[in-house]
């Protein structure tokens, strides 16, 4: 026996020699309900497409419409191009990168969640930032400002909301809005009930 232990120990540290298998590559697909399918297979092998890969990062200090793992939407047209985006992909989660949610409990930001889902599911017509307007009382002659005309960006007040127009469904072409109210927080812009 103590002639096998050289040839076993010889035969072991050739097999540590030799490389390792080659691991399998997960592939990430997409079925055609929109269910992530991942596998080693080819995708088309799974009924599946292949997902697409993500955009690069955006360089610092750009603003890229969309979710944005860090930063903030730090004007109301980054807030309104955020949320669009959004909503234009029917993408609740990117839709709550944009929702104001601190002091926010677990119970609420369930309910919330749910809000915000209905919201993202229905189709969109339009999203635009509220400002308040000055009402004329009828006592002065002064003419009403014009309705086309957008005023000088530092004449125009800041925005109070958020609202969004849609389709009630994807078969149904009543409307729906929903107001958002504006919170400015930690230097961004969000969104919220």
């Amino acid at each position: 026996m103590p002639r096998a232990l050289p040839a076993l120990l010889a035969c072991l540290c050739a097999a540590l020699a030799l490389p390792a298998p080659a691991a399998a590559q997960v592939r990430r697909c997409v079925d055609a309900q929109g269910n992530s399918v991942f596998t080693d297979r080819s995708c088309a092998s799974v009924d599946a497409a292949p997902r697409e890969t993500p955009a690069p990062a955006p360089e610092a200090g750009t603003y890229t419409p969309g979710f944005a793992r860090r930063g903030c939407a730090r004007t109301p047209d980054q807030l309104l191009a955020g949320v669009r985006g959004a909503l234009e992909a029917h993408d609740v989660n990117r839709l709550a990168n944009f929702y104001h949610w601190p002091g926010t409990g677990n119970g609420a930001a369930k309910g919330l969640m749910d809000a915000l889902e209905a919201v993202a599911a229905r189709p969109l017509v339009a999203v635009s930032l509220v400002r308040p307007t000055a009402f004329d009382d009828g006592d002065s002659d002064a003419p009403l400002p014009d309705p086309t005309e957008t005023p000088a960006p530092d004449t125009q007040p800041a925005p109070t909301a958020l609202r969004v127009d849609q389709m009630a469904g994807p078969g149904d072409v009543s409307s729906r809005s929903t107001l958002f109210a504006l919170r400015q927080h930690a230097g961004c812009w969000w969104v919220e009930f």
